[in-house]
């Protein structure tokens, strides 16, 4: 029976720990809160003159709304352009200390990737510059290579390691698009999410030292 409860013990520490650090750390992460096609906490960027970047109220996963990047090289010029929406978070927001978790959902309007890429990116960075500054680390991902597609699928990176001399970060979902004719699409993002959990090695000493604490009041 002591031993049962020692188990125990070790494994309900380990869980508050996980559910200590498993708040999300995202703001707005299902795009609800803003105006119009701005969306609260997150920065829109179009960086073309065939496209558009916001929140949509069109086809959202959950809620009312989602983000929505699009191109039409059918009915506008034909000219590269990179097209996303990102957020960036404040000096303290990540514990360099603890992996971390990204997960959202999202999808695309056609299966025709011709001239163009989806990508989400997060760059951890060293805003207080105690680290040298700058960028210490950095995830691109394409989603078409991931296997997008015309209905919402949750794409999720598990445990990466932030670096060391990290303290936040920017979260980037981008559509770009090449200078080619008659293409025409869309990337809908929703319900993101990045949360903290401890670093395996952390978890680790934790269930041993709980199960050691317990051992010693037997």
């Amino acid at each position: 029976m002591t031993c049962a409860r020692n188990t125990v013990f070790a494994l309900s520490a380990a869980t508050l720990l996980t559910g200590a650090a498993s708040a999300n750390v995202l703001q707005n992460a299902g795009f609800e809160a803003g105006t119009g096609a701005d969306a609260a906490d997150w920065a829109e960027i179009v960086g073309g003159p065939s496209g558009s970047v916001g929140r949509s109220s069109l086809m959202p996963n959950t809620g009312a709304f989602s983000a929505y990047m699009q191109f039409d090289h059918i009915n506008n010029p034909t000219a590269g352009g990179a097209y996303f929406i990102e957020q960036v978070q404040p000096v303290g927001s990540i514990d360099p200390s603890l992996n971390y978790d990204l997960s959202f959902f999202a999808k695309m309007d056609s299966m025709d990737f011709t001239g163009m890429d989806a990508f989400v990116q997060i760059l951890w960075l060293d805003q207080d510059a105690s680290n040298g500054g700058g960028v210490q680390g950095e995830m691109l991902t394409s989603l078409v290579g991931l296997g997008i597609g015309t209905e919402y699928q949750q794409f999720s990176f598990d445990g990466m390691d932030v670096p060391d001399g990290a303290d936040s970060f920017l979260l980037r979902f981008q559509l770009s698009a090449g200078a080619v004719d008659n293409i025409a699409n869309g990337l809908y993002i929703d319900d993101a999410s990045l949360t903290a959990v401890p670093a395996p090695a952390s978890a680790a000493l934790l269930a041993l030292g709980a199960l050691t604490g317990a051992r010693r009041r037997r």
